[in-house]
C-alpha cells in the first residue's frame, strides 16, 4: 500500500471522524520522522555491530598469536632445563668400585661409616664437637671443595639424558616435572651434647638431599657464592631427656657468605625408627619455592653441578641406611 494512499486513508477516517486535519497531521508526519530515525539508528547499530565483530576478529587474532608466543618461551625455556637423574640409585655398586658415587664426610671422624653394603647405603655420624656441624654421606657430580665423580646425567627426560657438568634450573618450575622416591630406616639417633651455636638449648639431626649450586651465570669454586640448597627428609630437635620431630614444610634460609636455603619435606616419628620409610616428593616444587626464600639474591636461574644424599648432626649422632635414592 503506497503512502499516498494511506494519506488518503487518514484524511477520509479523520474527515469521518470529524476530527480536523490540521491536528492530527502533525502527529502523523512526526511518527513518519519517528520512524525514519529509528531506521537510521538501526543502521547505525547494524554498522556498529559490524565493526564490533570485526575487533573481536583481530582480538582473537592477537590472542592466538600471543598464546603462540607464550607456547614458543615455554617451549624455549624448557629446552633449556636440564633435570639431573641420579646414577646407582639402588646402591648397588660398593664405593670402592664406583664411579657415580663419592664419600662425603664434613667434620668425619673414626666413628663415621660411609659403606655401600647389602644394596644399601649406611651411614652413621657421631656428632662430638659442639661448634659446627659434621655429615656422613655420598655425593655426585662436582663438589664445591673442587673433588669429582662421572659427570652428573641431565637432560629434559631419561630418554634424551646426556653426561654434562651441570643441571640447569629456573627460579619457577612447574609442578610434576621433577619427582624424588627415597626410602630410608633410622636405626638409631642420640643426644651428645648442647651446641654452642645456633642452637644452644638442642641439639640437632637431619637427613636429606643437598643441591650444590651456582647462581645465574657466576662460577662455582671454593671463593664463589655456593647456593646450597637442602631437601630435607626429616629432621629432630634432642635435649638429654627428648627427641622432637622438625614440622613438616619448616623452612630456612641463612647468608653467612654462601647461601643456605631449604625445607623439611617430611616427619618421621621416632616411633617409626627402624621402620622402612618410603617419600615420593616433588623436587622441582621444593627447589622452586626454596628459590622464592632468598631475597639477597636476584635468582634467575641456578646450575647444579652436584648433590649430596646424607645424615648431618650438631651434638648428636645418628645411624641411617638409604635403600634408594632417585629421580624421575
Amino acid at each position: 500500500m503506497g503512502k499516498k494512499l494511506i494519506a488518503f486513508m487518514i484524511i477520509a477516517l479523520l474527515a469521518g471522524t470529524g476530527i480536523g486535519y490540521s491536528v492530527l497531521m502533525p502527529q502523523v508526519f512526526k511518527l513518519q520522522s519517528d520512524i525514519l530515525e529509528m531506521k537510521t539508528r538501526i543502521q547505525t547499530l547494524n554498522s556498529s555491530i559490524d565493526n564490533l565483530k570485526s575487533s573481536i576478529n583481530d582480538l582473537n587474532s592477537s590472542i592466538n598469536k600471543l598464546l603462540d608466543s607464550c607456547k614458543k618461551v615455554k617451549e624455549e625455556r624448557d629446552s633449556l632445563i636440564k633435570y639431573f637423574f641420579i646414577q646407582d640409585s639402588d646402591f648397588a655398586i660398593p664405593l670402592n668400585d664406583n664411579v657415580w658415587w663419592g664419600v662425603e664426610a664434613w667434620h668425619g671422624n673414626s666413628d663415621s661409616i660411609c659403606e655401600i653394603r647389602n644394596g644399601t647405603l649406611h651411614l652413621f655420624y657421631n656428632g662430638t664437637i659442639d661448634y659446627e656441624y659434621g655429615n656422613s654421606g655420598v655425593f655426585q657430580g662436582r663438589h664445591a671443595d673442587g673433588r669429582f665423580t662421572l659427570q652428573l646425567l641431565v637432560g629434559g627426560s631419561p630418554d634424551d639424558a646426556f653426561y654434562g657438568d651441570y643441571a640447569i634450573f629456573p627460579k619457577s618450575i612447574e609442578s610434576g616435572k621433577l619427582r624424588l622416591e627415597t626410602r630410608f630406616k633410622i636405626i638409631k639417633v642420640g643426644f651428645n651434647r648442647y651446641p654452642v651455636v645456633y642452637h644452644p638449648d638442642y641439639s640437632r639431626v637431619n637427613l636429606g638431599i643437598t643441591l650444590m649450586c651456582a647462581i645465574n651465570n657466576e662460577p662455582f669454586n671454593v671463593t664463589a657464592q655456593t647456593l646450597w640448597l637442602d631437601v630435607y627428609f626429616t629432621g629432630y630437635c634432642l635435649n638429654k631427656t627428648h627427641t622432637w620431630v622438625v614440622p613438616r614444610n619448616w623452612s630456612y634460609v641463612a647468608y653467612p657468605d654462601d647461601i643456605h636455603a631449604g625445607f623439611f619435606v617430611e616427619e618421621v616419628d621416632p616411633q617409626d625408627f627402624g621402620k622402612w620409610i618410603e617419600i615420593s616428593i616433588d623436587l622441582g616444587d621444593y627447589i622452586s619455592r626454596t628459590l622464592s626464600l632468598i631475597t639477597r639474591v636476584d635468582i634467575k636461574t641456578i646450575r647444579v653441578y652436584g648433590f649430596i644424599v646424607f645424615v648431618e648432626c650438631l651434638g648428636a649422632y645418628v645411624e641411617i641406611e638409604y635403600d634408594y635414592a632417585r629421580t624421575i
